[in-house]
């Protein structure tokens, strides 16, 4: 049964003929499917032609499915009676293009039995070198003392979060926090504070300046900042609240102001 499940996800690992050397106009989608295992991947046309960049993506986020579907077989082999068909969604989005960088959102959507899937995000920016070959750079690269532990960054980053998630639940429950919501806003400081085992996934803000960021999207699943039914939360910060701490390379890389969404692709 494993090697079954191998061998249909294995062949869907390459992209198209050519993919690169053509211009992109549709996203790319692979569907995968066993009878214990569905998935559909969808990356975007700009990340595809990014070289390197598409082609990482792509055999990365097929690779994790080709893992998935063998642990499907085996929990449908060991416990049919209880097995349920394991069903992935996985979005790859791009937040920002410009001459410099290609930030990138990945949104996976899982079920794996039980009451009801889940989903969570993972981000990338990639940063297009003069020679036409771009690379992944650390969010840390951006700032004056990285993303070390004892940066005053994150004492600025975490209170400019909390605020606009307090405002948020507000929003979204139809009241503040109050003292029955203690437990979610110490998960919500311990979410937005320092972590060495994790980096946050944050995306460059779209601008109305040309080849600007306005800014970082920090994006939080369900379940870190409230309960599933409240869903994701994702948090505008301007670079203005942490210009003081980018390097003096990256701080021509921002300006202008948050581009709004339905102009964004532009």
């Amino acid at each position: 049964m494993q090697a079954i499940a191998v061998g249909v996800v294995a062949a869907c690992v390459t992209l198209p003929a050519g993919a690169q050397d053509q211009q992109a106009t549709d996203a790319f989608v692979q569907s995968i499917k066993t009878p214990q295992f569905e998935s559909t991947i969808t990356v975007a046309p700009e990340i595809i032609m990014e070289s390197g960049l598409g082609s990482d993506l792509v055999s990365g986020s097929v690779a994790a499915a080709r893992k998935l579907a063998v642990l499907a077989a085996e929990d449908a082999e060991a416990s049919p009676e209880f097995f349920r068909t394991y069903l992935v969604d996985e979005r790859w989005d791009v937040t920002l293009a410009n001459k410099t960088f290609v930030s990138v959102l990945g949104t996976h959507w899982m079920y794996t039995g039980g009451a009801h899937g889940n989903y969570d995000f993972s981000s990338f920016i990639w940063r297009r070198n003069d020679d036409g070959v771009g690379d992944y750079m650390p969010l840390g690269d951006m700032f004056a003392d990285g993303m070390r532990k004892d940066s005053p960054l994150w004492d600025v980053l975490s209170r400019a979060l909390l605020a606009q998630w307090e405002a948020e639940w507000a929003k979204r429950i139809g009241q503040p926090l109050g003292d029955d919501d203690a437990t979610w806003r110490d998960s919500a400081e311990r979410a937005f504070a320092y972590h060495p085992e994790y980096q946050p996934v944050v995306t460059l803000l779209p601008s109305t300046q040309s080849e600007k960021s306005a800014g970082l999207t920090f994006h939080y699943s369900p379940y870190l900042l409230g309960p599933y039914a409240m869903g994701s939360f994702s948090f505008d910060v301007p670079y203005a609240v942490f210009e003081d701490y980018l390097t003096d390379e990256a701080r021509p890389w921002f300006g202008g102001e948050i581009k709004p969404a339905l102009q964004a692709d532009e």
